[in-house]
């Protein structure tokens, strides 16, 4: 296969969807799009993002997951049913494959086992329907601690990647009371999330892509709803619905999140590939850091997915790094300088750092952001594909 798999999670108990999603995320082949404690939620979802397959969690109550099970390959021929349970027995697991399940997954979950599986299912997926379109990056930034600099760490990174790479970005504002991401960008937004959620079982990529702001030839917005009171009409279920959309057709998808785990939050952070926790130097930041780093631990958050960024960087804190990093538990890694000049300038100008202030030594560090979230082989493939796109357009300039 060309990239992961796409994995939506169906279980009615939120510890061992936890667990699950761990397991099937720590191999590095799985993204889990959506996660569902309701069957018929997990048919619309099917509906909406096409995964390659579904993982059933089986809870006790067999019949209305045989029952859902038999629809899915009915309807989806194309899409792998997993099952897995606790303490099933072998006439369950039997009934189970009998129903169309490709996969049994035997709870608790071993490495070795998941690994197998999936293994397997990258072949018969292949075999199903060739190979499918790699599903974009979903990147959360986060902090505890309101002020810490995630908007201007959001929007410069967005900027960056879409600039950097060339290909379609999309940045969402989940402040959603006070979103502010429409000024950094100099753009007055007509839609919002907020359409999302009032045209939630219509919801496919092409109206999606009405409700977004462009920005640039490669770069979108997802603005926050547009009044503050319209907040309470956004819920998890649109989240994951807009989210696993917008990964289908955009490389990157930059969230702007609230300082609040609230069910919004923890939505999108579920989703995300990658989080990057946005800290400062002073005491307080750093020990509210170090309490989420600890929370991310027990939700599941782990390995490569946590990136931790240093805000406001100055040399000369009496907090060296080497001890910050030692307090979190956590390596450090990227500090963004203190430069709120140009960050002012900026936000006047409506146009991000990495835009507008050359200057600034922010530039070369959100450039370093971007190279952390890709990776260096991907980096040097998007500027391959860059300099070709740059090349061609010289030529079609010249004739």
């Amino acid at each position: 296969m060309a990239g992961p798999l796409s994995v939506i999670l169906v279980g009615r108990d939120a510890r061992l969807r936890g667990d699950t999603r761990g397991h099937l995320t720590a191999t590095g082949k799985v993204q889990v799009v959506a996660e569902t404690s309701d069957y018929s939620r997990s048919l619309e979802l099917i509906e909406q993002l096409n995964p390659h397959a579904v993982v059933v969690l089986l809870d006790g109550e067999e019949e209305p997951g045989f029952e859902f099970i038999r629809r899915v390959g009915a309807e989806h021929r194309d899409i792998a049913v997993v099952c897995s349970g606790l303490n099933c027995s072998n006439d369950v697991i039997i009934r189970a494959f009998r129903c169309g399940a490709r996969e049994f997954l035997v709870q608790p979950l071993t490495p070795n086992e998941v690994k197998e599986v999936i293994e397997r299912l990258e072949e018969l997926t292949t075999t199903l329907e060739g190979e499918r379109k790699s599903l974009g990056t979903v990147i959360a930034v986060y902090s505890s601690k309101g002020g810490a600099g995630t908007t201007t760490v959001a929007v410069n990174l967005a900027a960056e990647l879409a600039r950097q790479t060339a290909r379609q970005t999309v940045i969402v504002d989940l402040n959603l009371q006070h979103g502010n991401i429409p000024i950094f960008f100099g753009i007055q937004p007509t839609y919002s999330i907020t359409d999302v959620a009032r045209n939630e079982a219509r919801l496919d990529i092409q109206l999606l892509r009405t409700f977004l702001t462009k920005i640039s030839d490669n770069l979108y917005c997802l603005a926050a709803p547009l009044k503050p009171e319209e907040a309470d009409d956004v819920f998890p279920n649109h989240l994951e619905a807009a989210l696993g959309l917008l990964r289908t057709q955009f490389s990157y998808i930059v969230v702007d999140t609230q300082s609040v785990l609230d069910p919004n939050t923890v939505t999108a952070l579920d989703v995300s590939d990658i989080i990057c926790v946005v800290t400062q130097l002073d005491l307080a930041s750093v020990y509210n850091a170090k309490r989420t780093l600890e929370t991310f631990e027990r939700m599941g958050y782990g390995g490569e997915k946590v990136k931790v960024i240093i805000n406001r960087y100055n040399k000369a804190s009496d907090l060296p790094l080497e001890k910050v990093a030692e307090v979190l538990g956590h390596r450090v890694d990227l500090t963004l300088a203190d430069d709120i000049r140009s960050a002012r300038e900026s936000l006047n100008l409506g146009k991000p750092v990495v835009l507008s202030q050359p200057k600034s030594p922010l530039v070369r560090q959100f450039s370093d952001l971007a190279e952390v979230i890709l990776g260096r082989k991907e980096q040097d493939e998007a500027k391959q594909a860059k300099g070709l796109l740059s090349l061609l357009g010289k030529g079609r300039g010249k004739s």
